[in-house]
C-alpha cells in the first residue's frame, strides 16, 4: 500500500512539472509573437494596445533626436507609404537616412507609431564588397 502511494504522489509531481515546463513554453511562445504590417496596414486599422511589428526604410531627414529626454522622432517609409515613429530610448549608432528598420510597438490615435522595440540592419562590409565584385567588369 504505502508503494502504490509513493508511486501515485511520483507520477502526480511529474505531472505537475511536465504541465509547468508546458504552460512557460506556451506563454512564452504566445508573448513574443508580432505581426509584421505594411505601413499602409498599420495606418488603416484602428489604435489598439495590440503590438506590431513594421519594417521600412528610414527616411534620414525626419530624423529628430532630444538627448535630455533620451526621445526619437522619425519617418519610415515602404512602397505603400510613410509613417511617423516615437521612440523613447538611446539613440542607435546605425540610425541615418536609408537604413532598413523593424520597429515593434503600437499605433496611437495621434496617427505615428509609440516603438518599444527599434531594431537596424546591420551593413554588412561583405554585402558591400560582393556588390562591387559583382559590377567589376570582367577581364
Amino acid at each position: 500500500m504505502t508503494e502504490l502511494k509513493a508511486r501515485s504522489k511520483f507520477i502526480f509531481g511529474g505531472a505537475i512539472i511536465v504541465l509547468a515546463v508546458g504552460y512557460l513554453i506556451v506563454s512564452s511562445i504566445g508573448g513574443s509573437t508580432a505581426y509584421y504590417l505594411t505601413v499602409e496596414e498599420v495606418k488603416a486599422q484602428e489604435p489598439s494596445e495590440r503590438t506590431v511589428r513594421v519594417a521600412g526604410t528610414v527616411m534620414g531627414d525626419t530624423i529628430e533626436w532630444n538627448a535630455q529626454e533620451l526621445l526619437l522622432k522619425f519617418r519610415i517609409a515602404d512602397d505603400s507609404g510613410s509613417l511617423a515613429v516615437i521612440y523613447n530610448g538611446p539613440r542607435p549608432d546605425m540610425l541615418r537616412d536609408g537604413a532598413e528598420a523593424v520597429v515593434e510597438g503600437r499605433y496611437t490615435e495621434r496617427g505615428s507609431f509609440e516603438a518599444n522595440n527599434l531594431l537596424l540592419k546591420c551593413p554588412s562590409k561583405y554585402e558591400e564588397a560582393a556588390t562591387t565584385t559583382a559590377e567589376a567588369p570582367a577581364k
